[in-house]
C-alpha cells in the first residue's frame, strides 16, 4: 500500500480519465488482487435457452382466477377508500 496521505478523491480519479490504475488509487501496481483478467468487449457468450417455457397458471383454472381477481378488487377498494380518506383530510389541513 502507498503512503495514506497519497490517497487520491473523487475528482483527482475523474481528471485521469477512463482508465484508473492501481496506483491512481493508492495502491502498489503489483498486488494480487485475485481478479481474473479485465473484462474483453469481443468475447461472445453464448447464452442458453430456458429450459422451461413460462407458464399460465390461469389457462386451465378459471377458478384460480376469479379468487385473484377477487383479492385484488377488494385491495383495490380499500386502498380507494383510504385515498379518499387521505385526501379529505389533506384538503381540511
Amino acid at each position: 500500500m502507498s503512503d495514506q496521505t497519497d490517497i487520491p478523491i473523487l475528482t483527482d480519479l475523474i481528471e485521469k480519465g477512463i482508465e484508473i490504475k492501481l496506483s491512481d488509487l493508492g495502491l502498489d501496481d503489483e498486488l494480487d488482487t485475485g481478479v481474473a483478467a479485465p473484462f474483453n468487449e469481443n468475447v461472445e457468450i453464448e447464452l442458453a435457452a430456458p429450459e422451461t417455457e413460462s407458464v399460465d397458471p390461469f389457462q386451465d383454472n378459471p377458478e384460480l382466477e376469479q379468487i385473484v381477481r377477487r383479492i385484488f378488487d377488494e385491495h383495490v377498494e380499500r386502498a380507494w377508500q383510504e385515498i379518499k380518506l387521505a385526501i379529505q383530510q389533506h384538503l381540511k389541513n
